[in-house]
């Protein structure tokens, strides 16, 4: 039974997750240049206006806060506290947490740091800033499939989804987590191309890579964020 609601509650992430990248799609990230006045139908110049694309990512992340701020509450709950603990549950039962998890982290600090320091050198010269977004998406990979092995260590050790309560969370927080990482790849990967040498960009273009390159690092960070807060949770229990 635990196994299921699990398996729904990461399905009914997941399809929230699509339809919030289904409706700001026409908003996307990398499409949208940055704020500025607008003239009006007399002629004049309008008020200064926040890009939709900014808009629509704070609301994306507030979406998400809500979606992981329920898992962990579900997931301490789960443990035998709060209501669990009212109804006599008590078939929590810990797991090993493979050592991997600890190298996974310092790839996304180290994928983060790179993305700011994209976001910094977005003045500088264009082979500076495709260095640094380079090496950040690559650390995010490096990430995924650490977290993959880290999955591979626990299965090898008898530890799969159907061990119990403990073992259905860790499966399922990690992997929405990585799902919501590599959906930023993809965004990731599309700057990348618009960024690569021998292309030529105009100046409406440019405000637009920034307004990506900005808004990309916003998410790794907030990811970041996410993922040191879950594996406090996970090694703490």
């Amino acid at each position: 039974m635990n196994i299921w609601v699990a398996y729904g509650a990461l399905l009914s992430g997941v399809i929230v997750w699509i339809f919030l990248v289904s409706r700001l799609r026409t908003r996307s990230w990398e499409r949208h240049g940055a704020s500025g006045p607008r003239p009006n139908t007399r002629g004049d110049v309008g008020e200064v206006s926040l890009p939709p694309a900014r808009i629509g990512l704070w609301v994306f992340l507030a979406v998400i806060t809500s979606l992981f701020a329920l898992f962990f509450s579900a997931y301490f709950m789960r443990m035998g506290h709060g209501h669990a603990a009212a109804h006599g549950i008590t078939d929590w039962h810990t797991i090993g947490k493979p050592p991997i998890l600890w190298l996974n982290t310092a790839m996304l600090i180290l994928s983060s740091v790179a993305m700011q320091m994209a976001r910094r050198a977005i003045s500088m010269q264009r082979e500076r800033v495709i260095g640094y977004l380079f090496a950040g998406g690559a650390f995010a990979l490096f990430f995924l499939v650490g977290q993959l092995l880290a999955w591979h260590q626990l299965r090898v050790s008898g530890t799969v989804m159907t061990s119990g309560p403990a073992a259905a969370f860790f499966y399922v927080l990690t992997a929405l987590h990585g799902l919501h990482l590599l959906g930023g790849l993809g965004v990731w990967l599309k700057t990348m191309v618009r960024m690569r040498p021998g292309t030529r960009t105009r100046a409406v273009e440019l405000i637009d890579v920034r307004l990506s390159i900005e808004l990309c690092t916003v998410y790794w960070h907030f990811l970041l964020l996410v993922w040191l807060a879950m594996f406090a949770l996970l090694l703490s229990t």
